[in-house]
């Protein structure tokens, strides 16, 4: 990989696949900008890159020097090939943003395939806060340079306002997933009878799993 570990979609192919997804709901904000390759073919009006050196690719569509981690928007709906390494800090703070409506993301497919299927904080808050749709799945070879994992183009749709409170329960409960749901609630600061273990809900269940507890949501 390269510096700030940079790959890039260059098969054609899975370029108009991904885009045929966007939704075209303005603001337009794409992250990662890079060689501007997707740039050229949704023209963004923001666009956030990180590398100083892809300026001259990408300059001409309201570029705004920035990390991915650290948002500089407030609206709009993204999209974005940004580095995996950073996948898990990203979403921990767009899902704070209740005007970023939709996410297009193509993410790790190991990571997807955990946020759909195993109980762990970043799971049980990205299906709490959206609807999850995963997409095509992407091989090495269409990168530049190629990654050694798959990816997989994912939707992300937002369902439910920020709540500190609820994302501050999963948190704590989640560290506690193999204990009983009573036991693992107890530990957090909240009243729970339920006998079933946190770890015996997988993350599209998390509504169910927050009912055991007693607590409410929008």
């Amino acid at each position: 990989m390269t510096n700030l570990s940079q790959n890039f979609l260059c098969d054609s192919k899975f370029i108009e696949k991904f885009i045929s997804y966007l939704d075209f709901s303005y603001p337009i904000i794409e992250i990662g900008c890079g060689n501007g390759v997707i740039s050229k073919e949704i023209n963004p009006d923001l666009c956030i890159e990180i590398d100083k050196k892809f300026i001259p690719n990408i300059r001409q569509y309201n570029l705004v020097i920035s990390d991915a981690r650290y948002l500089p928007v407030y609206r709009g709906s993204i999209i974005s090939s940004f580095p995996y390494s950073i996948t898990e800090v990203f979403f921990e703070e767009v899902i704070k943003n209740d005007k970023i409506n939709s996410l297009l993301l193509i993410l790790q497919k190991d990571f997807v395939d955990k946020i759909m299927t195993y109980p762990t904080f970043i799971s049980f808050i990205l299906n709490y806060y959206y609807r999850i749709i995963p997409k095509d799945i992407i091989p090495p070879k269409a990168f530049c340079p190629s990654p050694k994992v798959f990816s997989q183009i994912v939707l992300f749709t937002k369902i439910r306002h920020y709540d500190p409170y609820i994302t501050k329960i999963l948190k704590c409960i989640t560290k506690y997933r193999n204990k009983k749901i009573k036991n693992a609630a107890s530990i957090c600061g909240i009243k729970a009878n339920e006998e079933k273990k946190v770890r015996d809900f997988r993350p599209c269940q998390i509504s169910e799993l927050l009912k055991y507890m007693g607590l409410t949501y929008a």
